[in-house]
């Protein structure tokens, strides 16, 4: 079954005269009009008498059907059929009709065209019509040469040059027709790419947002719960971190999805909000250290996002997996041209039995620690406890002191 191609952009103005195909056929006017038009001469007609008018302008309008097919590949066809087939049967002045001359081109720019731009099944027919005429010139328009019958020999040369002509026309078109298709193709494929990415960004930005501040919220609510009446003032921090943290999750959520398109988004995490990030999740029930050795090398800001999210996604791990009360440990080691960031719990009184998890996060956070060229490894501890471990390379200063 054949399918029709892309419809043909339709520029107007100056856009549409500097299409490639528009000058081809503009250029074949100019050059080849003439040229036929000096054939037609040269051959022995008078310039004064009627068929010499008529077969000049048969021949203009042969040389301007490719500017119709520009926009219209069937319809510009068409005339450049029904003007050959007027030159292949009128009477020749001598042994070449018209039908040969130079303007023959616009008839095969015509079904460049069509071969390129309209449906396979008109592809295939103007293709057809093509070599039928060809087949009608070699018959009709090869009579006398030199004033003697031409032979068989003769006429199935000129066939077999006029088919050739056709066939490379419509091979022509059809390759760049193949050439459109791939190109719009891969447009469409970086399109759905970059559809895709931006998908993945969101869906990985939200659940570092969500996951975590849910966490940390469901962890202080239990706290508060808890504590409501045996410690009022603890209860009441672990409620206003509930608040803080809620709110910071919504700021992150339309920063993620830009609902306020004149806010901005919200700025890159550093290493210097890790302490921050730490003493959201300290409740009475949860104990938690950060601990940095060596002194900190250059990092990059993507790196610094990489190293922030797996001690994000380590702490709400360790509190949404395991029950209360847990200790986690998180670790930033710098050594050897690389950070090494660990966090580490000791299970707890169990596992929770709450799934709260549905392990998507620890796909993207391995995705974005090896977007910046580093290795994510996550696992159990003996005796007990998970460990999340992250290896992140650094830009290491030159002699010079350059970063």
């Amino acid at each position: 079954m054949s399918t029709p191609s892309a419809a043909a952009p339709r520029p107007s103005g100056w856009a549409f005269w500097l299409r490639p195909d528009v000058l081809i056929a503009v250029g074949a006017i100019v050059l080849l009009l003439p040229a036929s038009i000096a054939a037609l001469v040269q051959l022995g007609v008078p310039v004064d008498t009627a068929p010499t008018v008529v077969v000049a302008a048969l021949l203009a309008l042969l040389l301007a059907a490719p500017l119709l097919a520009v926009r219209h590949p069937v319809a510009g066809f068409a005339v450049a059929t029904a003007v050959m087939a007027l030159l292949a049967v009128l009477p020749p002045a001598v042994a070449v009709s018209a039908a040969l001359y130079p303007s023959g081109v616009g008839y095969l720019l015509c079904l460049g065209q069509v071969a390129s731009r309209s449906p396979r099944l008109w592809t295939l027919v103007a293709w057809g019509s093509g070599i039928l005429g060809a087949g009608l010139i070699a018959l009709t328009t090869l009579e006398f040469v030199s004033g003697v019958p031409a032979d068989a020999g003769l006429r199935m040369g000129a066939f077999a040059g006029l088919a050739a002509a056709v066939t490379a026309a419509a091979a022509v078109g059809l390759l760049l027709r193949a050439r459109r298709t791939q190109a719009e193709e891969r447009t469409q494929a970086r399109v759905r790419q970059a559809i895709d990415d931006e998908r993945m960004r969101i869906s990985r930005d939200l659940h570092d947002v969500v996951a975590h501040s849910m966490t940390v919220m469901i962890a202080q609510a239990d706290v508060a719960r808890a504590l409501l009446r045996d410690d009022p003032v603890r209860a009441d921090a672990a409620l206003a971190t509930v608040a803080d943290t809620g709110r910071e999750a919504l700021r992150g959520m339309r920063s993620v999805v830009r609902t306020d398109p004149d806010a901005a988004r919200a700025p890159a995490p550093t290493l210097d909000d890790l302490p921050a990030l730490v003493d959201a999740i300290r409740s009475p029930v949860c104990e938690v250290a950060l601990e940095e050795r060596g002194a900190r090398l250059p990092l990059p800001v993507p790196a610094v996002v990489a190293v922030h999210r797996v001690v994000q996604e380590g702490l709400t791990n360790a509190v949404r997996h395991a029950r209360h009360p847990v200790r986690i440990d998180v670790v930033l080691e710098w050594a050897d041209a690389e950070l090494r960031a660990t966090v580490t719990d000791d299970g707890g009184a169990g596992p929770a039995e709450a799934g709260l998890g549905t392990g998507a996060g620890l796909i993207g956070l391995a995705e974005r620690v090896e977007s910046v060229g580093g290795m994510l490894a996550a696992g159990p501890v003996r005796p007990r406890g998970w460990v999340l471990a992250a290896r992140i390379p650094v830009v290491v200063p030159d002699r010079k002191g350059a970063a």
